[in-house]
């Protein structure tokens, strides 16, 4: 557990993954692990076909290339990290899933709707993040260095996990933490549309917040350093992350269900939603 692993695939979703691994390594007191996953096998309903193997060494070699350029990049962000490299033959998500069970946290980029040319798009970065046994970051875009930890609170082991990890994330990267509470998935024109009226939409909140006052007091006596600002309003809770997140965040945390493993629970929908529509990296957290 003493390795960030990021697997890069040559674009610049996987280039800019590497450089927010790199610096989260130095800033983890970690060693970077790059991999670079090419598969040359044919469909099952095609078992006679084979692809030539001058071909194979191609795939091979871009695979390399892309490993080489990425180890560049990643020395030139965090100089002091180590690095190491490999290349695996075989299915992205899958090669990333079996060697990030050993690691602190796996990294992937992803370019959401962009191209289709590449390993890393959505799918893999969804897989991974579903099934990991450990932490998982999506790099959409790199965020600002300097932003708030957005963190969901909803009193859940779930959320407690990823509130845990928020606190620890803001205290290294000396960042404030910004903790978002959605009381109802209703906002406040729906509530009155359904007859409560803003003083009791305002003392409902106002409940809301001592609750997450106390849910989150135990992390700011283990982390007395970390300035705290609480989000407690009625709305969706995607859009309550990704607008307290907004452009310049350093970095959201969700959480999610499942022990990890093929076998494990998809993604729930909050989280879901927040991978696919950040402008700064997510960051996967495994419930128990």
């Amino acid at each position: 557990m003493n390795a960030i692993l990021v697997g890069v695939d040559g674009s610049d979703a996987a280039t800019g993954a590497v450089r927010w691994a790199a610096q989260a390594a130095a800033t983890e007191g970690l060693d970077l692990k790059i991999v670079g996953a090419y598969d040359a096998s044919t469909s099952d309903y095609a078992p006679g076909l084979v692809i030539p193997q001058d071909v194979i060494d191609a795939i091979r070699q871009d695979a390399s290339d892309a490993v080489h350029t990425a180890a560049d990049v990643a020395k030139e962000a965090a100089p002091t990290v180590t690095v190491a490299t490999s290349i695996v033959d075989g299915d992205a998500a899958r090669v990333l899933l079996e060697l990030g069970k050993d690691a602190a946290m796996i990294v992937v980029g992803t370019r959401r709707l962009g191209s289709v040319k590449g390993l890393f798009l959505g799918s893999v970065s969804t897989t991974v993040a579903a099934h990991a046994h450990g932490r998982v970051a999506v790099i959409a875009a790199e965020g600002s260095s300097s932003g708030p930890v957005v963190v969901g609170v909803d009193g859940s082991p779930i959320s407690d996990v990823a509130v845990a990890e928020a606190f620890r994330q803001a205290s290294l990267r000396n960042v404030p933490l910004v903790a978002v509470h959605t009381w109802t998935p209703l906002d406040a024109d729906a509530l009155h549309g359904y007859g409560i009226d803003s003083a009791e939409v305002k003392r409902m909140t106002q409940d809301a917040v001592e609750v997450v006052a106390e849910r989150l007091a135990g992390y700011a006596q283990d982390y007395p350093d970390v300035r705290i600002e609480r989000r407690v309003l009625p709305e969706e809770p995607a859009k309550a992350l990704l607008e307290a997140a907004g452009t310049d965040a350093s970095l959201i945390i969700v959480g999610s269900r499942g022990r990890g493993g093929f076998r494990g629970l998809l993604l729930g929908s909050t989280s879901q939603k927040v991978m696919h529509h950040a402008e700064c990296p997510v960051m996967v957290v495994r419930g128990a």
